[in-house]
């Protein structure tokens, strides 16, 4: 196998999907995995569920992807959400519907998926190196001839196909070895940042609220105190900041704003079902409720034990305070604590704990009919190399499989 058509780099969702859809062309196929295993990052994705995609049309799937969505456009014609279950279907792994459009397999076990496009592949007579690090192509006129990998092997071809994956997750094997290939031919570098990843605050009281998680609330960034976005959903503390399905969403664009060097603040609103009036006329219904017993008794029908220490503190609720005592210039300080209840964020976590990478292969070097090279002839990407990046819920794997599938049908 040192001479094959198609060489295939990193065994990741999207390689091992291209690897598959190569041999059924009728090439010979050589995937090259650095790690010991093939989709080790696949196996933990969605806490090891595995979101494998979402039941959003076409439409709503670009927009997810922002300013470089539409360069998806041609993947999801090839091989879209439908085809996804299909495929997973047709080789033995159910897939269920669940809340907010997201497709997971029936097991709830993401190996499922794994095992399955590695079936895939060696059904189709791919051949499967593991623990083989590719170190540099060698070209001539502008044509890769073959790899060299760290043990000084080579492999020639007369394709190849990089899915190396981004920077996240190093210990799955996205180190960035890709960025750095490409790099030597030539490929422009979208600087990698992370996305999807944990925010850090400075609040102190985040301690007492490690581990608790908010449903249906509503969180505004604030940009130097203005609101730059506002999303509804749930969110979860940490001992160092907030994580969860909204902040992960946001992170991105917090990211940017904190190397814009602006203040970030997360607002959030633990009572976003009702108006201002609803919500004035609950707080004065519950403090005439409670008459003489303490407001941290009363404030136990509007939030969730775990948080009363802290919004009381926040707002300076002495715990000596009674409901009957509570002046309307208090209960406005209530009113506005569960409106914009806010930590100051002044980091993300490092781009090791992101769950994806933003930023990588510029597209504008990449034709988006075929997932070709415009630099290097007969070098294609796919994944998470490619410099696109969209929010949980199955599409960022959704774009790995829809442009791993379009690289392995080796157009142009």
């Amino acid at each position: 196998m040192n001479s094959v058509d198609v060489i295939v780099i990193g065994a990741g969702a999207s390689g091992l999907i291209a690897a598959g859809i190569a041999a059924q062309q009728g090439k010979s196929v050589l995937l090259i995995e650095k790690k010991t295993r093939p989709a080790i990052k696949l196996s933990i994705t969605g806490k090891g569920r595995c979101n494998v995609t979402n039941s959003a049309d076409i439409h709503e799937f670009i927009e997810k992807f922002g300013n470089n969505g539409k360069f998806l456009y041609s993947s999801f014609s090839n091989f879209f959400n439908a085809d996804t279950i299909n495929f997973f279907e047709e080789l033995g792994v159910s897939c269920k519907l669940e809340r907010g459009g997201r497709y997971f397999p029936e097991s709830n076990d993401a190996h499922d998926i794994v095992n399955a496009l590695i079936k895939f592949a060696k059904n189709n007579n791919v051949k499967i190196i593991t623990n083989s690090e590719v170190v540099n192509f060698v070209c001539e006129n502008k044509k890769i001839k073959s790899i060299v990998l760290k043990n000084g092997n080579t492999y020639s071809a007369e394709k190849f196909i990089l899915a190396t994956g981004g920077k996240s997750y190093p210990l799955t094997g996205s180190t960035g070895d890709g960025y750095k290939l490409a790099k030597s031919l030539g490929h422009t570098i979208i600087k990698p940042q992370p996305a999807l990843v944990p925010l850090v605050s400075s609040d102190e009281y985040l301690k007492q609220l490690n581990k608790l998680k908010l449903k249906n609330i509503e969180i505004s960034v604030l940009e130097d105190n203005k609101i730059a976005t506002k999303l509804f959903g749930e969110i979860e503390f940490t001992i160092f900041g907030l994580t969860g399905p909204l902040i992960l969403t946001v992170s991105s664009k917090i990211f940017s704003l904190l190397e814009e060097k602006k203040s970030v603040e997360i607002s959030i609103n633990l009572k976003p079902a009702l108006d201002d009036k609803q919500l004035d006329d609950r707080i004065i219904r519950e403090l005439n409720s409670f008459g003489s017993m303490p407001v941290r008794n009363m404030l136990k029908t509007l939030l969730p034990i775990q948080i009363i220490e802290p919004f009381m503190k926040k707002n300076n609720i002495k715990h000596t305070e009674i409901c009957s005592a509570i002046n309307k210039e208090k209960r406005k300080k209530i009113f506005d604590g569960l409106r914009n209840m806010r930590f100051k964020i002044v980091s993300t976590r490092p781009i090791d704990e992101a769950i994806i990478t933003k930023g990588g292969i510029s597209l504008k070097e990449i034709e988006q009919n075929t997932m070709k090279s415009k630099l290097i002839e007969n070098l294609y990407f796919c994944g998470e190399i490619l410099d696109v990046d969209g929010p949980t819920g199955g599409f960022n794997l959704q774009a790995a499989f829809s442009t791993g599938y379009l690289a392995g049908q080796l157009k142009g």
